[in-house]
């Protein structure tokens, strides 16, 4: 027969575990240390449990039958079922309960917590033009298309408090530093085309100028390392920036591409908040960040540091020619989800 220990001991568990910061294993240790006697995790866990639950260490006498009655349990799914986004907590206060009970009864159901997706604000008469842009790319999947853009990085670089941990057995007080005095950044451009990574190409602002200087000496430069076959049909393409917009810029496109450009005031107009079309944001962006920070971002300290990590992420990137072959697919399975979808979101379907 199993051991059962007494409201004082269970007590002491809690106790142990208060003393610990509340990490379990700690309060094992400090357990068997003050008191010589080995006790399992779960005891100190189902003790701890007990008292917050009902302000009482006694385990509850076994009768067989559900804690709650299934009227309750029906009560708190449907009200999940009306209210998606509520939490745990709230359904706990709501109906009385600890939040263990509506986790387990969320698990037993095959309910999961996901994710929201992040998405750019569409307007209704976005749609339309997504549509109309999405068939012209499956009509003509056959052409290559040069997808280009520009990026800010800085010396922050992405960091999600949720996802990062220190395990240790003790809470060691780490920090990380997030809001420097001294701000660094740096402009980006790239381009991509048929599996060729282009870029980067550094940019101390974006103006007619500057974008007028990358067209006429940077891009003939970058496209030498690219077969004939694939600049001989290509499609030039760029979003609505205003700099991308410029008379002078519409201009050189018209008579260096002669109608195969893509972008605002192009016969073939790039449909207006649509980053989720271009390989440009749905990959290389973050893929070259993933490279660019890392687990040790926060040690950028000069922009010369920056700008040689970009040129790392990009060569890293370019010697992956299968997955960068593999986001030219990607991209025509978006468009079809959007043509489905009649111009709505498509991140969350892919």
């Amino acid at each position: 027969m199993p051991y059962r220990f007494s409201p004082e001991e269970y007590l002491n568990m809690a106790l142990c575990y208060s003393d610990a910061g509340e990490i379990m294993l700690r309060a094992q240790q400090l357990y068997e240390e003050r008191y010589g006697r080995v006790v399992n995790i779960r005891t100190i866990l189902g003790a701890v449990q007990r008292f917050r639950e009902s302000g009482s260490f006694q385990p509850r006498a076994e009768s067989g039958r559900p804690r709650h009655p299934v009227r309750l349990e029906e009560d708190v799914l449907d009200f999940f079922q009306r209210h998606p986004v509520a939490s745990t907590v709230d359904a706990a206060r709501m109906f009385g309960v600890s939040q263990y009970y509506v986790w387990r009864l969320l698990r037993n159901e095959g309910l999961h917590p996901f994710h929201f997706t992040r998405v750019q604000e569409l307007l209704p008469q976005d749609y339309a033009p997504r549509v109309e842009f999405c068939r012209w790319l499956l009509r003509n999947r056959s052409y290559n298309v040069l997808w280009t853009d520009e990026c800010t990085f800085t010396r922050e670089g992405i960091f999600n408090v949720h996802n990062a941990h220190y395990w240790c057995d003790y809470n060691p007080r780490v920090i990380r530093p997030d809001h420097f005095q001294h701000r660094i950044s740096v402009n980006v451009w790239a381009g991509l085309l048929n599996g060729h990574l282009l870029g980067p190409v550094f940019l101390d602002r974006l103006n007619t100028e500057t974008y007028m200087e990358l067209l006429q000496r940077d891009l003939p430069e970058l496209l030498l390392n690219v077969p004939v076959w694939s600049r001989r049909y290509m499609y030039f393409m760029h979003d609505g920036a205003p700099a991308h917009f410029s008379l002078r810029v519409r201009a050189y496109l018209d008579e260096a591409f002669q109608g195969r450009w893509i972008g605002r005031g192009s016969v073939i107009r790039w449909p207006p908040r649509s980053p989720d079309l271009t390989p440009m944001d749905f990959h290389v962006w973050g893929r070259a960040k993933d490279l660019v920070y890392g687990n040790d971002g926060h040690t950028i300290r000069t922009v010369e540091q920056l700008r040689a990590r970009i040129v790392s992420a990009f060569d890293v990137m370019s010697s992956e020619p299968e997955v960068l072959s593999a986001v030219r697919r990607h991209c025509i399975e978006r468009a079809r989800q959007c043509v489905r979808q009649q111009g709505r979101h498509v991140q969350h379907l892919m």
